[in-house]
């Protein structure tokens, strides 16, 4: 892994946690999510017409892999929406960021994409993974199946799916762009990747919003000028984040070490938790952290 890519990711993943704590902060519902999806389609939607990136005459698999990373985002945004409505943000973001480092390495080894993960970084993928889960308990003594069997892990697992479905095959997608257009740079490939994915969100997102009447309820909120800045400020965070992750991928021999160093934004998430909304510190959160931060630094060893 690249001191590229871990300069991006780390960046990206500050971004990643101030977003969540708005999303946290408000209630997040589809049409928020919408919001956010549509001012990130915006500030990206000129590289459309200046791109030397052929769009419209991509092959067939880039826009299967695109659409469905599409998908998998409005898994993960359902996911989101129950997560937030009943749980702390210092609670189930280091959960719902730590499953999918698990989920992408075993979906990434069954189907033989990537560069094959070497023992020492899946120790400390492991590692991360097992800090992670200790972070929302009250004490160690409850570190046991019985309390992850339960709602909230289940729309924690959600969300997780989600999240390693549009990251596999987001990458997945790039690589198509790779192999179509070598000549081009990598950042552009991605911006144009970015813009395009997010027109295709946007409008799936804006379609769900008109079908179902509790969403176009939820449209309705936005007549509240704080809800609509709150959900736009989320959208300038969100999508510079997730730029700079596409942007990272062209780094890496394996989408699973982005995928593991977006748990950066682990300790700033818990941080913001704490501060910012006033949430609840334990000694589990802090063991759980030094587990993550110790085992990033042995992936990078591997």
């Amino acid at each position: 892994m690249s001191f590229t890519a871990f300069l991006l990711i780390v960046i990206s993943a500050g971004l990643h946690a101030s977003w969540n704590m708005v999303a946290r902060k408000n209630r997040m519902t589809v049409p928020f999510y919408t919001v956010i999806g549509t001012t990130a389609m915006l500030i990206w939607v000129h590289v459309q017409f200046w791109t030397p990136v052929p769009v419209w005459s991509l092959p067939g698999r880039f826009w299967l892999m695109t659409y469905a990373s599409v998908t998998f985002d409005c898994i993960y945004c359902f996911g989101l929406m129950q997560i937030y409505k009943r749980m702390e943000m210092a609670t189930a973001y280091p959960v719902m960021r730590s499953l999918p480092i698990i989920l992408t390495a075993l979906a990434t080894y069954v189907l033989g994409w990537g560069k094959p993960l070497t023992a020492v970084s899946c120790l400390g993928f492991l590692i991360v993974f097992i800090g992670a889960l200790l972070m929302p308990l009250n004490s160690f003594s409850d570190f046991k199946l019985s309390n992850y069997l339960n709602l909230n892990m289940l729309f924690i697992l959600v969300a997780a799916c989600g999240t390693t479905g549009y990251t596999i095959f987001d990458s997945q997608s790039q690589q198509v762009l790779k192999a179509c257009l070598p000549d081009i740079s990598a950042p552009i490939r991605s911006l144009t990747y970015y813009s395009t994915r997010g027109m295709a969100l946007t409008s799936t997102l804006w379609i769900l919003c008109l079908l179902f009447k509790g969403n176009q309820q939820d449209v309705l909120a936005f007549r509240d000028r704080k809800l609509l800045r709150q959900a736009i400020l989320a959208g300038l965070f969100a999508s510079f984040s997730y730029t700079l992750v596409l942007c990272a991928m062209n780094y890496v021999t394996n989408v699973s070490y982005v995928q593991v160093f977006r748990q950066l934004g682990l300790p700033i998430g818990m941080l913001l938790g704490v501060f910012i909304l006033k949430e609840h510190c334990t000694l589990n959160k802090v063991v759980g952290m030094v587990m993550i931060l110790t085992g990033l630094v042995i992936s990078v060893l591997g």
